[in-house]
């Protein structure tokens, strides 16, 4: 579905396991986020610059091949006053994994955890940046049957993706974690945002510890870290039909405008444009 001149998406409800997207000429900057799918990223044209707390900051440019597991912050921005075009897919993290162990062995850390627990991995093969762009084209084309591009998808990420992948552990750290669990509980249990008083009264640590607790497991300070996930909540409400103003309110949000602004900071569209390429399936 095809929402302007710069971007479009594509998913079916048949493959809900896969959403893609491609940007031409986009000058759209995002705040750092993390996603809860599995995601491979694609430069076609122009640089950006990809960050992450779990990765040396780097320049990407055509060809570049990004891997981002699930729950890993990062941010691709282009240059200043710069456009650049590109290719996101996001593999549900439950689905990609079971494909991983049906070729291998089951590996633990690519199903879904609350924390993230693999690195990123930027690519430079042109071999894979050529197959992954020929499979995003084929998933884009209304032409072609939804059989014909369920076999693709598990194909190209049989045989050229996934083998091409080095799945390298972040290193834990023991700083403060018996306390993550309750942190997460409390947040979960609110649709409030909690401050880091409120943190720091409940659990009895600092505010220093909660924010050096939060960067060193997700990236985010706990206030972006509640941000991000109401907006993965709201992806999946919205998803659904519920109304905006409805996922808005129940999200905590101050007004609708608020929650439009935060929305776009993290997806690069507005809750209308993301709910319609579903709706309207």
């Amino acid at each position: 579905m095809q929402l302007d001149t710069a971007v479009e998406f594509w998913t079916d409800p048949q493959m809900p396991y896969v959403e893609t997207r491609r940007a031409c000429q986009s000058r759209i900057c995002y705040r750092s986020h993390s996603h809860p799918t599995f995601s491979i990223g694609a430069v076609d044209c122009g640089i950006s610059r990809f960050s992450s707390y779990f990765a040396s900051e780097e320049q990407i440019q055509t060809g570049s091949v990004v891997i981002i597991p699930a729950e890993v912050e990062h941010a691709c921005n282009p240059l200043e006053n710069q456009a650049w075009s590109y290719q996101m897919m996001h593999l549900d993290a439950h689905w990609i994994a079971q494909l991983f162990s049906e070729l291998v062995k089951d590996i633990e850390q690519l199903y879904p955890h609350h924390i993230p627990l693999l690195k990123p991995q930027i690519l430079t093969n042109p071999h894979i940046y050529q197959a992954f762009t020929q499979l995003n084209q084929l998933l884009f084309d209304p032409t072609i049957s939804i059989l014909f591009k369920q076999q693709q998808l598990i194909e190209v990420l049989s045989e050229i993706l996934l083998p091409n992948f080095e799945f390298t552990l972040l290193k834990q750290s023991d700083y403060f974690q018996k306390h993550l669990g309750a942190m997460i509980d409390d947040m979960n249990h609110t649709k409030q945002m909690l401050s880091l008083e409120d943190l720091s009264q409940s659990l009895g640590i600092s505010r220093y510890a909660i924010i050096r607790l939060f960067k060193n497991n997700f990236g985010l300070t706990p206030h972006a870290y509640q941000l991000n996930q109401k907006i993965n909540i709201a992806r999946k409400r919205l998803k659904s039909g519920e109304a905006i103003i409805q996922v808005a309110h129940d999200l905590g949000f101050t007004d609708q405008s608020h929650f439009h602004h935060v929305f776009k900071s993290h997806t690069g569209i507005t809750p209308k444009q993301f709910q319609a390429q579903f709706v309207m399936l």
